[in-house]
This record gives C-alpha cells, sequence and structure tokens, in this order.
C-alpha cells in the first residue's frame, strides 16, 4: 500500500508544478470525491481538470 501513496503523491506534485493551485485542487476534489463516493465533488474535479488540460 505504501508504493501506490508514493504514486498517487508524486503524480500529484507533477500535476501541481505543470498545471499549479488549481489543478492541485481539482485533482484534490477529484480524489476525496471519488474515495467518499460523492458525485457532485467527482464531477467538479474532473470539469476543473478537463478545462485545464484544454487550455
Amino acid at each position: 500500500m505504501p508504493a501506490l501513496t508514493l504514486c498517487a503523491f508524486a503524480f500529484e506534485q507533477i500535476v501541481q508544478y505543470r498545471y499549479g493551485a488549481a489543478g492541485a485542487l481539482a485533482f484534490g476534489m477529484f480524489t476525496v470525491g471519488h474515495k467518499a463516493r460523492n458525485t457532485t465533488f467527482t464531477c467538479v474535479g474532473l470539469v476543473v481538470i478537463a478545462l485545464l488540460l484544454a487550455r
């Protein structure tokens, strides 16, 4: 399990480096929403990530 946590942390750092604080916030919202099974947080996080990728 620690390897998966390390990979998630590394991916979040890469997203934050590439897309700034908005990317980190969107990734965090997506992760929290997915783990909590909250559709609203998951969708908002995915929309923000999509908008950042389309930029």
